[in-house]
């Protein structure tokens, strides 16, 4: 398979342009996917890994594999170090990953590094702090997306709530709860409103 650094981009009257191989950053970066993802892109210049050879070397230790490792950033902005996370190694010239983690709105960070056969790691580069969502409905009430309460009650009955008997008054009362933070949320889109009001609000207009 072909390097896609260095593909070659016809820009027009014959002319083609090729993406360099790498722009001479020294850096990890960490863009967030979903509320279990995020991705890892990193460059790391050759001088700076040269530097930090040299002093394993002077040290006497033996290089053992590079890594890209992940912490999770405790609250309160402890050192991220002590809650190490997860640990890839990089070979065949990775530059990038996609991060799978099990515990969604964390705080996450990476480090670039190389891994002695001692276990000390040295670290080549560090990334920007993300933080995943959650993996819920939001917890923000955005008065632009309220609902007026006689459109709730058309809501409710459309789901069926006014057909649920009083012998399943918890379950009835369940649904209810459920449709209002639903409803009065910030997370109902205005697309989902639409939708939802054309099939509601339909006999109305007969």
């Amino acid at each position: 398979m072909e390097d896609p650094s260095s593909m070659e981009v016809s820009q027009g009257q014959g002319r083609r342009f090729e993406f360099p191989q790498n722009y001479g950053d020294n850096k990890v970066v960490l863009m967030v996917r979903d509320p279990w993802t995020f991705y890892a892109y990193w460059e790391i210049k050759k001088e700076v890994e040269d530097s930090v050879k040299a002093e394993i070397h002077k040290r006497g230790l033996k290089i053992s594999k590079s890594v890209l490792r992940v912490y999770n950033i405790p609250e309160g902005g402890a050192d991220p170090q002590e809650k190490m996370a997860l640990e890839y190694e990089l070979k065949d010239w990775a530059n990038s990953w996609y991060v799978h983690v099990s515990d969604p709105g964390e705080e996450w960070i990476a480090d670039i590094g190389i891994v002695c056969d001692n276990g000390e790691f040295f670290r080549l580069a560090r990334s920007n702090a993300v933080r995943t969502p959650p993996n819920r409905m939001s917890d923000i009430m955005d008065e632009d997306w309220m609902c007026p309460e006689e459109h709730y009650h058309r809501f409710f009955d459309a789901s069926g709530g006014q057909e649920i008997g009083k012998s399943s008054l918890e379950m009835r009362e369940s649904v209810e709860r459920y449709l209002r933070k639903w409803l009065f949320s910030g997370g109902v889109s205005s697309g989902m409103f639409g939708s939802a009001s054309h099939h509601l609000f339909k006999k109305d207009k007969k």
